[in-house]
Order: structure tokens, then sequence, then C-alpha cells
């Protein structure tokens, strides 16, 4: 019973959209997920680059003795600072988007390695 009304409410049409919708979300998800790049967390004080860490490997790193930043699941945030509004901390994770501390001149940019848009461009 319930195939002849699938069939009365479906065209032979429609099955066949539906399935290259399908097909184009699983593509779509199969692509993405293995283009992942390869990032880097700089960080920077007074305008001065003090390191650059691998987003991929999981650390606490200590700027200076009031500030801290947390590297954990390819994500950043700021743990620990001693401005008055704490802002940067309550940011939270990021995986894109740079976190600033503006009291102390702080900031925490995520950017995709050079050689891979190097290897695009040969």
């Amino acid at each position: 019973m319930w195939g002849k009304l699938f069939w009365r409410v479906l065209s032979i049409s429609d099955v066949l959209l539906i399935l290259l919708i399908l097909m184009c979300i699983a593509f779509s998800a199969f692509h993405f997920s293995n283009n992942k790049k390869d990032k880097t967390v700089f960080v920077s004080k007074n305008n001065y680059l003090q390191g650059e860490y691998p987003i991929n490997i999981d650390a606490i790193i200590v700027i200076d003795e009031h500030n801290a930043i947390e590297i954990k699941d390819e994500k950043v945030r700021m743990i620990k600072a001693d401005c008055p509004d704490k802002r940067c901390v309550k940011q939270g994770f990021s995986n894109s988007l740079p976190i600033i501390c503006l009291p102390n001149q702080i900031l925490i940019e995520i950017k995709e390695n050079e050689a891979d848009k190097m290897l695009i461009l040969q």
C-alpha cells in the first residue's frame, strides 16, 4: 500500500532530483572533509612576533607572566589575561577569527601555512 501511495505522490523525476541532491551533499561533505589545510597560530605582542605554533598540537603557551593561550582540538583561546574587562578570555575558542587583547597589545592570528598556498600556485 505504501509503495503505491509513494509513487502516486512522487514521480520519477522527483526521485531523480532527490538522488541528485543527496549525491551533491555527499560529494561536498567528502570534498571539504579531505581538504583540511595545516594552520599555524601566530602570537604577537606590541607588534612583535612572539611565536608560531601548529594548531594541530594541543598546548598551553605562556606569553608573559600575565597572559596565556590554549591550543586544543585545532582551536585557540585566551585562558589568562590581566586586562580589566577580559573580553579576550570571554571570546572563547576560535579556529579562524583573530583574538585581540587591546590593553595588553596581544594579537593571536590563525593562518594557513604558506607551503599550501605555494603548492597551489605552482
